[in-house]
């Protein structure tokens, strides 16, 4: 990592570092590396698994010269969904807090759709928990019904989002910056979320219709935490 992307990314994480309370234990670390062209290298904590050709190591999407790597997520096929990689923790953490944090990237060249899908893990994976869009149009969609903020094309944007699952009333401390208006709320989870828990974050290029442009857009450092 670039020693400017670092600073960003330092100052970015900073306000969940405080929602965290300190350190604790990683359940997801992935920064990323690999051939360009080539799916990416497994995780340094827990497992990623890639769709085909569609999720593969790209180079610094803001410089060519950058020794920097990103993983490229595309939609190939206008009428049927594209790249997909999912994240899955070295466990399913119910009936407690856990913090996920990622960085996206949107070419204004390739406007597509950028979907995370935060869910339950083994042995119940895949059970929803929450999902965000960053929507062609630039802003940002949380569950398909809240216009939560904006993001820029071709701007770094990062996601901090804190997930309190303990309780009847399980809610999930949004945080999305991307150089337009922050998306910052807190929203309710379905009630299942504290026992089937939160264990995997996918990030997919969906099926958008068959009128939508193909394109794609990159991710990068994406960690799950549980504080002590």
């Amino acid at each position: 990592m670039s020693t400017q992307h670092f600073a960003r990314r330092f100052l970015l994480v900073i306000p969940v570092l405080l929602a965290l309370g300190g350190c604790g234990t990683t359940l997801y670390l992935d920064k990323v590396q690999g051939t360009v062209g080539q799916p990416p290298s497994p995780a340094a904590t827990g497992t990623s698994q890639v769709s085909a050709t569609n999720a593969v190591i790209a180079q610094d999407p803001r410089s060519s010269t950058s020794s920097d790597r990103w993983l490229r997520v595309s939609r190939t096929v206008a009428t049927a969904g594209g790249g997909e990689y999912t994240a899955n923790f070295t466990q399913n953490v119910a009936n407690a807090k856990v913090g996920v944090d990622l960085v996206g990237f949107v070419p204004s060249s390739a406007p597509i759709m950028m979907t995370v899908h935060f869910e339950s893990g083994a042995p119940q994976a895949g059970i929803p928990v929450m999902h965000i869009d960053l929507l062609p149009s630039g802003k940002i969609r949380i569950d398909d019904s809240t216009i939560a903020g904006t993001f820029k094309f071709d701007n770094l944007i990062g996601f901090f989002i804190t997930f309190n699952l303990t309780g009847a009333s399980p809610t999930a401390d949004v945080l999305i910056r991307g150089g337009g208006e922050d998306a910052s709320l807190t929203v309710s989870l379905p009630a299942h979320v504290t026992t089937r828990g939160l264990g995997r974050v996918r990030i997919v290029a969906p099926f958008e219709g068959v009128n939508a442009p193909n394109g794609h857009f990159f991710a990068n450092d994406i960690v799950a935490t549980k504080p002590n």
